[in-house]
């Protein structure tokens, strides 16, 4: 599921770029990591291009550990450190799990605010109010709330989960 032109550059005699030398497991996980040809694509292309800005990488395309090092950090583009080691592991990104509290509060915030812009509307109040009154994170919570017109019950919501982490 290799890109055309990352077959290209592999097979390529030129001095300068020689190959992917990154250990086949990193390469096994985009795999995992990416479920689209496309994705696949995008993340080569970035790479590549990476490695074709970056002196030290072009100059020294047989060092293992710059090219693992490199190849990881683009990775962490895409996906966080969790979901790498776990696909490294050989677990498929539909095993890994986001813990139940994190589904929960992307579920209520989904349910709570119609879209992106009211939801920077909330961040915007909560800062405003941070900064101007100098209220705590779950008061400025609950103003910015009322100043959107938000029900009583989305307000104890969203100040709880506020709460649990301040």
């Amino acid at each position: 599921m290799k890109p055309e032109e990352v077959k290209r550059m592999e097979e390529e005699e030129d001095e300068e770029f020689v190959g992917l030398n990154v250990d086949s497991n990193l390469l096994e996980a985009v795999q995992v990591l990416f479920k689209t040809e496309p994705e696949v694509e995008v993340f080569y292309d970035s790479f590549l291009e990476r490695m074709q800005t970056d002196k030290k990488l072009r100059k020294h395309t047989d060092n293992r550990k710059r090219m693992n090092a490199a190849f990881l950090d683009e990775l962490l583009k895409y996906h966080d450190i969790d979901t790498i080691n776990a696909a490294l592991d050989g677990v498929s990104t539909d095993d890994v799990v986001i813990g139940d509290e994190e589904k929960d509060v992307d579920k209520i915030l989904r349910q709570t605010f119609k879209n992106k812009m009211e939801f920077r509307m909330f961040m915007t109040y909560i800062s405003q109010f941070m900064m101007e009154e100098k209220d705590s994170p779950v008061e400025a919570a609950a103003k910015s709330m009322k100043r959107l017109g938000k029900s009583d019950n989305d307000i104890l919501q969203i100040t709880s989960i506020i709460d649990k982490v301040f």
